[in-house]
């Protein structure tokens, strides 16, 4: 079974020049910078790191946004390029080909019957064209490709949303809604939220054209979040109303362990967020052990909004603490429900609950 790898990428670019063009700025700033292409998402990857360790990615994935300008790193797990066999290269010989003497068919006369017999060529399958209208939505920052998502509702409050990747076309179908019009969030991890409502029947307002699919495209700028010294978890996340982690979230906790050791004057600040304001009924950890599943061990409480951000944020610190790091190095922060990034009752609303930390260098 192969061994899965892991890049560090600083940036996704669809034209081949620009990902030429990002490597060698990489490389002038000293880092042993690749690139190599998507398959799946038909994107030049550039690299900095490749390895067969996991947790060494995410730490170094969180020293690159750290110390550097390419503040929206992330790791990439999987094969980037295709790998292909050597040919095998051999001198062709001239074929001769014996004849054979064969003799003449003897063709019979047949007398005609009343009934023809007529041979029916096969007709050659017809695809089906996707139901609805092509687009792509093109997310950029710049001159750079940015991969995210795209969510497409009928109204800011639907339960209910079909989400696609950027940078790809889609074929959607008419809205239900009276006014004949879609609303497009864009999800791009590093980036602020966009929310924009596109007329299904004229989207001209939005659009910069057609592709060679006759799809209409939609060019999405989109704004970097942060330029300081913070770090953005993509994949810290809690159990509902909890003050918990679920597992994957141990993969980047365990990346800024790393660099919080290789960096031992850096100090932090953990910074809490949570989705609405409003009072709630929680599950914390108590005196269980874990803090990657629930247990008989946790605690109930009613608590505030930032009661519960004061729980995510402490739970941050005691794990860091656990993995040898000095508590004194770390301060947290609990911010309530006052810094949302997605509308409270909208499809997105889950990613207001999150970690931010701010990393102070010290000398």
């Amino acid at each position: 079974m192969p061994t899965e790898e892991h890049y560090v990428v600083i940036g996704a670019f669809a034209k081949h020049n620009n990902a030429i063009r990002w490597t060698d700025d990489a490389n002038r700033k000293n880092f042993s910078a690749q690139y190599a292409m998507n398959q799946a998402r038909q994107l030049y990857y550039v690299y900095i790191l490749k390895t067969e360790d996991k947790r060494k990615a995410f730490s170094f994935m969180m020293k690159i946004r750290v110390e550097t300008s390419y503040k929206d790193a992330w790791v990439f797990s999987g094969k980037l390029g295709v790998e292909t066999e050597e040919a095998v290269v051999s001198e062709e010989l001239p074929v001769v080909e014996e004849k054979i003497p064969v003799k003449e068919p003897i063709i019979e006369e047949v007398e005609p019957t009343e009934e023809t017999v007529v041979e029916e060529t096969p007709e050659e399958p017809i695809v089906e064209k996707p139901k609805g209208k092509p687009f792509m939505f093109r997310l950029v920052s710049g001159e750079e490709e940015v991969l995210g998502e795209i969510h497409v509702l009928e109204s800011p409050r639907a339960t209910q949303y079909q989400a696609y990747n950027g940078n790809e076309v889609v074929y959607l179908t008419a809205p239900r809604n009276t006014e004949g019009a879609f609303i497009a969030a864009v999800q791009a991890p590093g980036f602020r939220p966009v929310e924009i409502t596109v007329d299904y029947n004229d989207p001209s307002i939005y659009s910069s054209g057609f592709g060679p699919q006759n799809e209409i495209i939609i060019p999405i700028e989109l704004v970097r979040s942060k330029r300081g010294d913070y770090i953005e978890f993509n994949k810290v996340r809690f159990f509902g109303n909890s003050a918990i982690f679920q597992p994957e979230s141990k993969i980047e906790l365990d990346g800024l362990v790393d660099l919080m050791k290789e960096q031992p004057k850096y100090k932090i600040r953990v910074h809490g967020h949570c989705n609405g304001k409003q009072s709630r009924n929680v599950v914390t950890k108590g005196n269980s052990n874990e803090f990657f599943e629930t247990s008989t061990l946790n605690n109930r409480a009613t608590v505030s909004a930032k009661e519960l951000t004061q729980f995510r944020a402490d739970l941050v610190k005691e794990y860091l603490v656990s993995q040898g790091i000095d508590a004194k190095r770390i301060k947290t922060k609990a911010e309530g429900g006052k810094v949302m990034i997605y509308p409270q009752g909208g499809t997105l609303s889950g990613y207001n609950d999150r970690i931010e930390v701010e990393i102070k260098k010290g000398k």
